[in-house]
């Protein structure tokens, strides 16, 4: 119990950083590192930079898998507000979600030029920050972070703690939702019409969802599915069951039930009843129907899935207008089954870190940048809005002005919001809300969070992140197998009974009892610090 309550109050401190954040603190928050650390930050951005000599940025932006139509205008908005201040300008490098892990190794490893690189865990360990530091890819940022990122340091307070391995900074986390839940998001026209709609107060499993997707495959037919997946190097356990990756990603060892139930004994998740049980209702899917059956091989994102009308729903998260930019991209309703009842996670509030890659040419104008996305500003110059909303006029039309950068919007003529996630950059929860969100969504979402406090649902191993270093290695045996595995036996296209015990003996070769044993210890080791 007493490690418990530690454990929430680690939590709830950093929330206090997050919901100050919703109106950008005044910097009073310090991250508890090691003391020589803590008196770095006391003059966080004392010094001043060399800014004789003109530089580029390169930057990543994350996308659904499309460019959108007004990058090259957002690109020249940002630079306007920048160049005069920095004497920087910036190239956007947009690469779809599900290329970007791989992409960015590839680059780093060819060592070529990379300013900003964005560690898009979305949630479900899809990156993680040792997956660069582990290569030595990503520079430490300790010193950078003292000299310029006061602006971050008031934004963030201790949330900082997220970007760190051990006691060394190695990327700057988003601010973001504290915690997430999930849910099946369907056509609300599609149900109506199935005369179906969800029970209010119910949880949903697996199960509750079958008959769900009976009925739509008997109303619609052949070429319709159920389910809208695209093919990826991972699958959608995560949705359905609460974990904890700790920090890293799920093939390194979780604590099923997310630590929740008081549990601290990491496991291969690939050897757990429920991965087993997930994969045979997924391949019954499957062989219903209910899945396209060319999932694995499907890149089209699931907004072009589902704009073919070909599809009832899809998961997602559940949060505060979590499916609006959904619906006002397909242009129908949606409304949501609930799966997953919001909890927080390391995983889950580090949403997107921005690293400084080995392979930057002026890391100090780069953490100048930076630290303009945290900063306070009016709307026509917040740079994070900009990334994460795209231009107004453009991208977006501004319906009510609320203070500094926060707005309700509607649809422009661009395209901005159809491909670029809005969460990611700077302090995510100022940036402009779109229609049908009023208001009232900045202080629902701060509602969201606390609840979640209040509840508990705080995982056990709340801050940990697991450092693979010591059986880096195993590590990248181990993802590699998983890699090969993962989407077949998660999306239900191959017998779980037949290949699971072929998977799991392959992770066993590469070394993931050793892993398992790794992240074991210094979790203990982090739970006696703590």
């Amino acid at each position: 119990m007493k490690k418990k309550a530690l454990a929430l109050l680690f939590a709830a401190s950093l929330l206090a950083g997050t919901l100050a954040g919703c109106g950008k603190s005044d910097g009073s928050a310090a991250p508890a590192q090691p003391a020589a650390e803590e008196g770095a930050k006391e003059e966080a951005g004392a010094v001043v930079a060399d800014n004789s000599e003109a530089y580029n940025i390169e930057m990543q932006i994350v996308t659904w898998g499309g460019n959108p139509d007004e990058i090259d205008q957002v690109e020249a908005a940002i630079n306007a507000i920048i160049e005069p201040e920095i004497n920087a300008t910036v190239t956007l490098i947009p690469i779809a979600a599900w290329d970007l892990a791989n992409e960015t190794s590839r680059a780093l490893a060819a060592g070529e030029k990379l300013d900003l690189a964005c560690v898009f865990t979305f949630g479900q360990a899809m990156d993680s920050i040792s997956n660069y530091t582990s290569k030595n890819m990503f520079r430490p940022l300790n010193d950078l972070y003292a000299a310029y990122g006061s602006d971050i340091d008031a934004a963030l307070g201790e949330r900082i703690n997220l970007g760190y391995i051990e006691d060394t900074l190695y990327a700057v986390p988003c601010v973001f939702n504290y915690g997430n839940g999930t849910s099946f998001t369907a056509r609300k026209d599609y149900l109506d019409q199935m005369g179906i709609a969800p029970e209010e107060g119910k949880q949903y499993t697996m199960e509750d969802l079958t008959p769900i997707f009976e009925a739509y495959k008997q109303e619609f037919g052949a070429g319709h599915y159920a389910l809208s997946l695209y093919g990826t190097a991972t699958d959608g356990f995560h949705q359905f069951y609460e974990i904890d990756a700790l920090g890293g990603q799920e093939s390194n060892g979780i604590l099923m039930n997310a630590g929740l139930d008081g549990q601290n004994t990491v496991v291969d998740l690939f050897e757990t009843d429920e991965y087993m049980e997930y994969c045979k209702q997924m391949r019954e899917w499957y062989q219903a129907g209910y899945i396209n059956p060319d999932v694995t091989t499907v890149s089209d994102d699931v907004t072009s899935q589902m704009k073919s009308g070909n599809y009832l729903g899809t998961i997602g998260s559940s949060q505060p207008g979590g499916s609006i930019g959904l619906a006002n991209n397909l242009g129908v309703e949606l409304v949501e089954f609930p799966l997953v009842e919001a909890y927080a996670s390391t995983t889950y509030a580090s949403e997107a870190l921005w690293a400084i890659p080995n392979t930057c040419e002026n890391p100090e104008r780069v953490m100048q940048f930076l630290n303009i996305l945290y900063q306070d500003r009016d709307l026509e110059n917040d740079v994070d809005s900009l990334l994460s909303d795209g231009l107004a006029g453009v991208s977006y039309e501004v319906v009510e002005q609320l203070d500094g950068s926060k707005a309700i919007v509607k649809a422009g003529t661009g395209t901005w919001s159809q491909w670029v996630p809005n969460d990611l950059y700077g302090n995510s929860l100022t940036v402009p809300k779109f229609q049908p969100n009023e208001a009232s969504i900045y202080d629902e979402i701060e509602a969201f969070n606390q609840k979640i406090v209040d509840d508990g649902r705080i995982t056990k191993a709340f801050g940990y992140v697991f450092n693979p270093e010591n059986v880096s290695t195993q590590a990248a045996a181990v993802a590699s197998v998983a890699t090969q595995y993962r989407s077949i036996v998660g999306y239900g296209t191959v017998d779980p009974e037949e290949v699971m015990p072929e998977f799991i003996q392959a992770l066993k070769d590469a070394g993931i009892d050793d892993i398992i044993a790794e992240n074991q210890k210094q979790l203990d080791a982090w739970y006696a610090a703590h």
